[in-house]
């Protein structure tokens, strides 16, 4: 292992030719998305005629820059997410709005022909895994009793 590695050092030529060799064989294109951010609502699920299901929500990550002026600038971007079939049963069980979550899956591009007839392009994230990274702050029955009040004053 050593003597390769080293002869790969000595001699980049040989390295190089024994990569395109690699490579003639491999596949070279990855359609890969990892996204980290807050859920914005509560999953919806979608069954169709033949029983497949989908879970959808939407995702909001953010990036901070700073602008010309030297002031803080924070952009957010919204990511509709869905997840098939039996995540999509476990996606509706634990996510909730306001989770802080880590998606990982793939981009996906999609055409459908609206109600007016009208083609709709949409851009998706078709989720293969996801993690909780911190679940939504419970509000104490207290809590949830002085928002309520507060609401009927109004």
């Amino acid at each position: 292992m050593f003597r390769q590695a080293l002869s790969r050092v000595l001699n980049p030529a040989k390295a190089i030719a024994a990569a395109k060799m690699q490579t003639r064989n491999f596949t070279c294109y990855m359609n890969k998305a990892i996204l980290l951010g807050h859920v914005g609502a509560d999953p919806q699920e979608y069954t169709f005629a033949n029983g497949a299901k989908i879970a959808s929500f939407s995702l909001a990550t953010s990036r901070r820059y700073k602008d010309g002026s030297g002031n803080i600038v924070e952009q957010t971007s919204w990511h509709k997410v869905k997840f098939t079939g039996e995540q999509a049963d476990k996606i509706m069980r634990i996510v909730k709005k306001s989770a802080c979550v880590q998606v990982d899956g793939s981009i996906r591009y999609d055409t459908f022909t609206n109600k007016e007839g009208i083609e709709v392009h949409t851009t998706s994230i078709q989720g293969e895994t996801i993690r909780i990274i911190a679940f939504p702050k419970r509000e104490t029955a207290e809590g949830a009793k002085e928002e309520k009040e507060a609401t009927e004053e109004e």
